[in-house]
């Protein structure tokens, strides 16, 4: 058998990344011009200069390639945050922050009607339902606060609670992003059922949101596609 040299490989692979990107870039900018759900993948795929076989090859769904989208966003502002919070050390600081700064993203005007598309197609109950790279900072505020349960109720804590009141707040408000006042409800429901001190909810609520003006305003590209 004859084997392709390295660098034919290497090519090979580079072409495909760079389809695969071109195809994300064609669908987020349909998706954000024309709405989600108005958006197919054969329209996807005419704007990559692609196939509608191609674009399944690649993501498989065209709500696939939205959660590929949002993971990528969501890595971003990750990075970013982890230079400004220690996730094991300050976890609850982390997570009241990310919460508050993925939907400051998310409500933005670029983005609030195909997060709110996605949200109702079930999205993002794929989304955020997983651990982060087997970090789940839930996790590390349940191993930090000493809080020990059984095992049905570490998984509803730990997975479930955070992005299930997450989810209410944006249906709640079907046409308009959540109001200011919801973005810290999701971590408060999570301190507030492992007993943690309002004043001291409030200090990490006050504390976070501080931090998500000053990342938003340090990176402005965040609020772009």
């Amino acid at each position: 058998m004859v084997m392709a040299p390295k660098h034919e490989e290497k090519a090979k692979a580079h072409n495909t990344d760079s389809k695969k990107e071109m195809i994300m870039k064609s669908a987020i900018r349909l998706f954000l011009q024309q709405g989600y759900r108005n958006t197919s993948l054969r329209q996807i795929a005419q704007a990559s200069d692609s196939s509608a076989s191609l674009s399944i090859y690649h993501f498989g769904t065209k709500q696939a390639i939205a959660v590929a989208y949002i993971n990528e966003k969501m890595h971003i502002l990750r990075k970013a945050l982890m230079e400004k919070v220690d996730i094991r050390t300050n976890p609850e600081l982390f997570c009241c922050t990310f919460v508050r700064l993925y939907q400051s993203v998310m409500a933005s005007p670029t983005f609030c009607r195909f997060y709110h598309d996605i949200i109702e197609e079930g999205v993002f109950r794929i989304i955020f339902f997983e651990d982060d790279n087997g970090i789940n900072v839930s996790d590390l505020i349940l191993a930090k606060r000493q809080v020990t349960l059984p095992a049905n109720l570490h998984t509803f804590y730990s997975h479930y609670i955070i992005p299930g009141i997450e989810f209410a707040a944006w249906i709640s408000e079907p046409d308009n992003p959540p109001c200011d006042e919801k973005l810290d409800i999701p971590f408060r429901t999570l301190m507030g059922i492992i007993y943690v001190p309002k004043e001291e909810v409030d200090v990490y609520c006050e504390q976070g949101k501080a931090l998500v003006e000053q990342l938003i305003q340090e990176n402005p590209h965040f609020l772009e596609p």
